[in-house]
């Protein structure tokens, strides 16, 4: 079932829910949209562009979540409100420019206006996604963290020569065998160029970097998927990837013990 948008910050794919998942996935989406709360306004040119939100992210987190019956919370307005994947305090949390964009309703914003925007829109995704954590390492002892997002082909006129990114840390757990087994997995079912921490590093801040901090290695098993959005308007080969990403995560060695 689709939880409808308007769940404070959030919406969720309900499967079985945390407590019932049998393999301990669960899987977030921050980028998942570009709607904006009511009181706030942009060009529908600027909405449609990389910088409001990642193209092709919720259908490939729907996909993944629906093979494994597990739990999907999904951001519900556009990064250009807040970003869901930066930590308080990160100049980057309420953007005034965006690529080389002027997002003009972050211009001017006091603390009490910041804050207000954290407490709205931020800290009820933050919260849930804790909980939801909490749920799975208490029935399982572990849980494995699966972060969904796309990325643009080209960057400050640099192409990323990747077509699907591992974000991890090499040094925390199982992180580094989880992602080597993905990886083998799609190299070897797929004809598509798979890299390690590849466009961003998978310690730089952002929502899986913030879990780790609260929990133990053993505990918290955190793998960030970037896919080039080259193709987002290909919903074919969004599935394939999507499946094989799926079928790479059941099979890994390290992750079915």
């Amino acid at each position: 079932m689709i939880v409808p948008w308007g769940s404070g910050g959030c919406a969720m794919w309900e499967g079985k829910g945390c407590g019932n998942s049998p393999n301990r996935f669960w899987l977030t989406c921050e980028h998942a949209s570009n709607a904006l709360p009511a009181e706030l306004q942009l060009p529908d040119d600027l909405l449609a562009r990389h910088i409001a939100w990642d193209p092709g992210a919720l259908p490939i987190a729907s996909t993944i979540a629906r093979r494994f019956d597990a739990e999907l919370i999904a951001g519900e307005y556009s990064r250009l409100v807040v970003d869901l994947n930066r930590t308080v305090g990160n100049r980057m949390l309420i953007r005034q420019v965006s690529d080389g964009h002027r997002i003009p309703f972050n211009y001017g914003l006091g603390d009490t206006q910041v804050q207000d925007r954290v407490n709205r829109y931020y800290r009820p995704y933050r919260d849930r996604v804790i909980e939801a954590a909490d749920v799975l390492i208490e029935a399982h002892g572990r849980c494995v963290h699966v972060c969904v997002h796309t990325f643009t082909p080209a960057l400050a006129g640099n192409v990323r020569g990747n077509d699907i990114g591992l974000l991890h840390d090499p040094a925390w757990g199982i992180e580094r065998r989880a992602c080597a087994d993905l990886r083998d997995h799609l190299d070897e079912a797929t004809e598509y160029t798979t890299w390690f921490n590849r466009p961003y590093s998978g310690t730089a801040d952002g929502i899986l970097p913030a879990m780790r901090r609260r929990y133990e290695p053993d505990q918290f098993v955190g793998i960030e998927l970037e896919i080039n959005q080259k193709y987002a308007d290909a919903p074919e080969v969004l599935s394939e990837i999507s499946e094989a990403i799926a079928d790479g995560l059941q099979r890994a060695p390290s992750l079915t013990g």
